[in-house]
């Protein structure tokens, strides 16, 4: 059973009343038939965690992309630099690059034409905090040096996996990196999201976020202001969403689609329909039926359409 299914396979087979269907063809049917109702009610059903980036539009509500909301584990602000990156060798490195992926840090350099990763083992598991990691690149040699950025904020202790978003933006939902950022002969700024907001509510059942008091943040100055200040991708949102377990009605739906399908693959594709005296007519499944439209239509989102929605 996939993550992400609606139905188990003794749901479905609820809805296939022989003694041994085949269960390979059903698995698929119920992982695809999951995905179908997925799309068709633009939301996730199954509950899982999200780790996402938000653009405020200077709007009292910001509106998350999975609902229900179950819980809200942080809301950060304000995206600052924390680690600077640099290739100062630039008489043998032409060109240097810094990016940020799941795993860690990739730096990349080209001297003479040959391009060269320093940083394979570089990575977050090894090095749990922006410290560890400027310790690493500076070990490496070949040009690279790192700093974390100090004075009053220092960001020495902070996970170096907050550099990696998990899911991203609307525009990268797998994953949001940054770079390749350019560091020969300058610095290349590897930035968080550092500000903890505490003046946020949740409207659980509509996946909205208001803000509210304490007046704790930054922007806040007067009652009126109780908005998400303007700005591209300046706000980190970690939340679970979804349903502890999926509603009745869509397993119901699901599972009615699951055995439709199922039928129609155990008949000659070649009939156009199928009679069987003092019985039923069966004729092929091109979509969904109404019957099963009609089970989820509650559950259909209306996405508003705004570019950090």
């Amino acid at each position: 059973m996939a993550a992400f299914d609606l139905i188990t396979l003794d749901r479905a087979e609820q809805n296939i009343p022989i003694s041994s269907p085949n269960t390979s063809i059903v698995n698929t049917l119920i992982t695809a038939c999951s995905k179908g109702i997925v799309r068709h009610c633009q939301r996730e059903f199954v509950q899982a965690a999200y780790d996402e980036l938000y653009s405020g539009f200077g709007d009292r509500r910001l509106y998350l992309r999975h609902f229900p909301i179950i819980s809200v584990q942080s809301v950060r602000y304000r995206p600052v630099t924390v680690l600077k990156i640099i290739n100062n060798d630039t008489n043998t490195n032409q060109q240097a690059r810094v990016a940020v992926t799941s795993v860690g840090i990739t730096l990349q350099r080209v001297a003479s034409g040959v391009s060269s990763i320093d940083t394979t083992s570089v990575t977050f598991a090894s090095y749990l905090t922006l410290q560890a990691v400027g310790s690493a690149i500076n070990a490496l040699g070949n040009g690279w040096s790192a700093q974390v950025v100090g004075d009053s904020n220092n960001y020495g202790n902070w996970p170096s996996f907050d550099l990696w978003v998990p899911n991203g933006d609307i525009y990268d939902p797998n994953g949001q990196g940054q770079g390749m950022l350019t560091a020969a002969g300058q610095n290349a700024e590897l930035k968080m999201h550092t500000y903890e907001l505490a003046g946020y509510q949740w409207d659980a059942a509509r996946g909205w976020l208001l803000r509210a008091i304490p007046y704790t943040d930054p922007e806040l100055l007067h009652p009126e202001d109780l908005v998400w200040p303007v700005g591209i991708n300046n706000f980190r949102v970690q939340y679970t969403a979804g349903f502890a377990t999926v509603p009745e009605d869509v397993q119901e739906a699901c599972a009615q689609w699951v055995a439709e399908l199922y039928w129609q693959t155990q008949r000659d594709p070649g009939l156009k329909s199928e009679v069987i005296p003092s019985s039923v007519t069966r004729t092929p499944v091109s979509s969904m039926t109404p019957g099963i439209i009609e089970l989820l239509m509650p559950y259909r989102a209306h996405k508003i359409l705004s570019p950090g929605s």
